[in-house]
């Protein structure tokens, strides 16, 4: 994949995206919102251009842009055009929206093809067309839509493929090409170390557990210290308590919190972002076997608090508690950002576009929303009442993994009261990404279908403004 910047077009093939009342007199196109025609010859020399409608102009955003671009680059691929000139929106603003098509178009253009036989057409080069291109924020954007394409490989990735022992080679490898300081613990670390909770949930796989810590210092005369948290469950069986036919399918994108965090570290090490950060990837691969635990008994975690298994497919929270409190026992990080593809109820409340949020800071929570609300990776603080915390407490251990509420009734939250019981007094948000990492529905804009690699974007936004 290239990148070039001109002032003027030089490939065969053009994308144009102008506003309503900024379109060239061009048949059939008045620049209305999700309009797109191609036109062959319509420029000096071979050429198809393509025109794609960002309507009213008072009403562009980057997410429409966004949105426009992966259409247009959609169309391109289907045309079996490879190389293309991107001009800078046409909008009253100017031309600060040309990196969001860029995104747009990279993003909108991927497929997972590893295991197809005809891979279809793939973008060799993208030039961008504008008077004030900055060549090295292209390149930025490329960099990012990287570390997303990463992201979404790992999670649509078979499970025999992706699981605890290999993720945690990929993560050594991008650690290795950032610079970044990788430890791994092995199933026998886990267990000497006391992360019992992690140690459970992975005990009854061939596939044996890991915890991946990866540090990033971008600015080590700080002592200001982000920690990012990730599950990865690499495939969900549901354990004991076994997921059904409808639901098991999919379940290999339960480690795409994880996933996530890896994607951002490589992207903010690659722009050297002057942050520190600390990545953690607790991983497991929940299995029905000889040595699988069992609901109803008692395991504790890290710190010693004691956990009642009242249902092994609860096992997310679980293996982010001793995530948790170990990065908190190693690294007393300033704040805690933890992903998730934590619990079903969170598409129920918001669907497959925007992702929960939980906080016990405003400011932790503000920045994150900020930080979606710009990215188009968007967020929905819920609340974290006291009532939810009460409904945890077990009668045999400290905690139960699961409410004592009618089962499912505020099933998100209850299950972010759980991890905050193992946050301490830091600075906590817990973003539960069940309902937007994995797409089943077709592809729409820069979403494709399968794995979304959501919360990258989101994550290396809200780390440019520490």
């Amino acid at each position: 994949m290239k990148i070039k910047t001109s002032k003027t077009a030089h490939a065969s093939t053009q994308l144009f995206f102008f506003a309503k009342g900024l379109a060239p007199m061009v048949t059939d196109f008045s620049g209305e919102k999700n309009e797109l025609i191609v036109l062959y010859g319509a420029t000096k020399g071979p050429a198809t251009s393509i025109y794609c409608g960002l309507g009213e102009a008072g009403s562009v955003t980057a997410a429409v842009v966004r949105t426009a671009a992966a259409k247009a680059a959609h169309k391109a691929l289907e045309l079996k055009r490879t190389d293309f000139s991107l001009h800078a929106p046409r909008v009253p603003a100017g031309q600060g929206f040309w990196p969001a098509a860029l995104e747009g178009a990279l993003l909108g253009s991927y497929k997972f093809t590893k295991y197809k036989k005809d891979k279809g057409a793939a973008i060799a080069s993208i030039e961008i067309v504008g008077e004030q291109i900055s060549p090295a924020e292209a390149q930025r954007v490329l960099t990012l839509c990287e570390g997303v394409w990463f992201t979404r490989d790992l999670v649509n990735d078979n499970a025999h493929a992706i699981y605890p022992e290999s993720f945690a080679n990929q993560a050594r490898a991008i650690a290795r090409k950032g610079r970044m300081k990788c430890t791994i613990l092995d199933e026998k670390d886990l267990k000497k170390k006391g992360l019992g909770l992690l140690s459970a949930v992975g005990q009854g796989s061939a596939y044996p557990p890991r915890l991946v810590i990866i540090e990033y210092r971008g600015n080590p005369a700080s002592k200001d210290l982000t920690a990012i948290i990730g599950k990865g469950i690499t495939f969900d069986s549901g354990g004991q308590n076994l997921k059904p036919t409808g639901s098991i399918e999919t379940m290999r994108e339960d480690m795409a919190g994880a996933a996530a965090v890896l994607g951002a570290l490589m992207v903010v090490a690659r722009h050297k972002a002057k942050v520190n950060v600390v990545g953690v990837c607790s991983l497991a691969h929940n299995a029905i076997g000889r040595d699988a635990y069992f609901p109803g008994d008692v395991y504790a975690s890290f710190s010693g608090k004691t956990v009642e298994i009242n249902s092994t497919d609860a096992e997310g929270r679980l293996v982010l508690a001793d995530a948790i409190e170990y990065c908190k026992a190693l690294y007393n990080p300033t704040r805690i950002i933890d992903l998730a593809t934590l619990t079903g109820g969170i598409l129920t409340a918001l669907g497959t576009t925007v992702a929960g949020l939980f906080s016990t800071s405003d400011e932790l929570a503000d920045g994150l929303f900020g930080a979606g609300e710009r990215t188009g990776e968007r967020l929905w603080r819920f609340p974290l009442y006291e009532e939810f915390t009460e409904s945890l407490k077990s009668d045999i251990a400290d905690l139960r993994n699961i409410s004592k509420k009618r089962k499912g009734w505020a099933s998100s939250i209850t299950g972010a009261a759980f991890i905050r019981e193992f946050t301490g007094e830091s600075a906590w948000a817990h973003l539960d990404i069940a309902g937007t990492a994995f797409n089943e529905d077709g592809a729409s804009g820069e979403i494709p279908q399968g794995a979304t690699g959501f919360g990258v974007r989101l994550l290396v936004e809200y780390l440019s403004t520490l």
